[in-house]
């Protein structure tokens, strides 16, 4: 009702007007675009998957310093918008960024001029989703077997065994994280369109709130939703058999050591965190200026912060519910009824932004429904249609923990099955629905493509606020926002943390 039925009654309303559909698809500019999004794309899942690749390796398998930090650090991208990195980037590689200060106006300009387009846009997007493919390449680097490795140190020192044992099991989970790096990006609409280059997602919401043609945005949308549909086939036909092997994932991996090249390799790896994510992020800070000049901007930006977190606290608190059925209804239901579901889950994650908000419009923007498109709960569906698969995924791996046994005992004890779900596999999935819960509050705290498309008068979230006032604000009022933006995921983040410890504790003791 949320996600599937909007996006069907998009692909029903494309294919009222063949004709109109057919001049729009064989345009020279939709060739364009398509180029455009798949360069993209391509670019950035192939960078993101070396990246990603090479950090695990140094943060898995060896004794590299400060490890469990750096690996913090590094993820910590992923939980920011993608444009509040750009704005960090631009503090740095803008005409009166950080490089020009040190290098003087000629490079400012050099810089600059290569930053908006598509090296900004491969830059700033490999930062924020290479933690993607480090955590899949960590998951595959715990689940290998250590005999395997001990049986080939008998023979080969560890460059050679991580090169032809580690780096091939660990292929699948790492092109798996291209895939959904790449499905990921051609959906991407903030950065794209702050750095001004041209992609479908942002024609999309170009034809919709630029121009108020909702037919030219639904034929844009098309090609957007066939990358993604063709990227979920391969995941469904070709990966998903290849990567069942990381639910066997272990936690103490062997660990090569890398002796004289150890402070050199740690001096590259921290070099490497430093320049991607916090020279950015400083460079935010310092245009932001002091403290003092933040308390009138959260004092402005009060109502919109406040939204964004009741809004995203109500969505994630649905799709906890919803999310623990779908989990149930996929691990323990048969297997084509299970494929189909978590195909369409998946799917639904995957959707652009801008596709499925343009959907709910079509669906919801209808007399007699005006009390649900023209409110806040417009956002609150779209929340729920696009990220209860999230839910539903990291309750599903928690469910694939426990036996079956567990609730035939409870079967056989006579107990109600919605008992035994409150009393027996709830206390017992503590961490799993944890972690789901405070991972949708953090992408619905972060979105900003679904909510630009389908917020009505009236409902103003952070992101939104932030991206508005872009193009007409001082760059520093514009800073504070996004230091904003970095506290609050920080802060949701550390909830998150001693949240989820204590209810480890609490399951363990169950």
């Amino acid at each position: 009702m949320a996600g599937a039925l909007p996006l069907a009654w998009l692909v029903i309303m494309a294919l009222r007007d063949v004709a109109m559909l057919g001049d729009g698809l064989l345009s020279s500019r939709t060739a364009t675009l398509l180029w455009n999004t798949v360069l993209l794309g391509i670019l950035v899942a192939v960078l993101t998957g070396a990246a990603g690749t090479a950090l695990a390796v140094l943060l898995m398998k060896t004794d590299l310093p400060g490890r469990r930090i750096l690996f913090a650090l590094l993820s910590f991208p992923f939980f920011l918008p993608p444009y509040v990195l750009a704005l960090g980037w631009f503090t740095v590689l803008g005409r009166h960024g950080l490089l020009a200060a040190v290098l003087g106006p000629r490079a400012g300009m050099v810089t600059s001029d290569a930053f908006f387009g598509l090296i900004g846009a491969v830059l700033v997007l490999t930062v924020a989703y290479t933690p993607i493919a480090l955590h899949l390449a960590a998951i595959g680097l715990r689940s290998i077997d250590p005999a395997v490795e001990e049986a080939a140190r008998t023979r080969f020192r560890w460059p050679r065994i991580i090169q032809r044992i580690d780096l091939p099991l660990i292929s699948p989970p790492v092109a798996l994280a291209m895939l959904l790096t790449f499905v990921l990006v051609v959906g991407e609409f903030g950065v794209p369109a702050y750095l001004r280059y041209p992609v479908f997602s942002g024609a999309v919401f170009t034809q919709f709130a630029a121009f108020l043609n909702i037919q030219a945005a639904v034929v844009t949308s098309l090609p957007l939703a066939l990358l993604v549909v063709v990227g979920l086939a391969v995941e469904r036909y070709w990966l998903r058999q290849q990567v069942g092997f990381l639910a066997r994932a272990r936690t103490t991996p062997l660990i090569a050591p890398l002796g004289r090249w150890r402070k050199v390799s740690a001096g590259g790896a921290w070099s490497y965190a430093v320049l991607t994510v916090v020279l950015p992020l400083g460079g935010l800070v310092l245009q932001a200026g002091g403290v003092a000049s933040y308390a009138a901007v959260v004092r402005d930006a009060a109502s919109s912060i406040i939204e964004s977190v009741w809004t995203a606290g109500c969505a994630a608190t649905v799709m906890l519910v919803v999310g623990l059925m779908l989990a149930y209804l996929v691990e323990r239901s048969g297997r084509t009824r299970r494929n189909a579901l978590d195909s369409g889950l998946l799917l639904l994650f995957a959707a652009p932004g801008t596709v499925l908000g343009v959907s709910l419009i079509l669906l919801w923007n209808r007399p007699g429904l005006t009390g649900i498109y023209a409110s806040v709960l417009i956002v609150l569906i779209g929340y729920v249609a696009h990220y209860v698969p999230v839910a539903a995924r990291i309750t599903g791996v928690g469910l694939q923990a426990l036996s079956a046994g567990v609730e035939d005992a409870a079967r056989i004890a006579g107990v109600p099955w919605t008992r035994m779900l409150r009393r027996v596999l709830a206390p017992m999935l503590a961490p799993a629905l944890v972690g789901a819960w405070f991972l949708a509050f953090v992408f619905c705290l972060r979105d900003l493509d679904l909510v630009m498309t389908v917020h009505p008068p009236g409902v103003e979230t952070l992101p939104v606020r932030v991206y508005t006032l872009m193009a007409n604000s001082p760059g520093s009022v514009t800073a504070e926002l996004g230091v904003v933006m970095v506290m609050l995921a920080v802060a949701v983040l550390l909830v998150a943390g001693a949240t989820l410890a204590i209810s480890r504790r609490s399951s363990a003791w169950s």
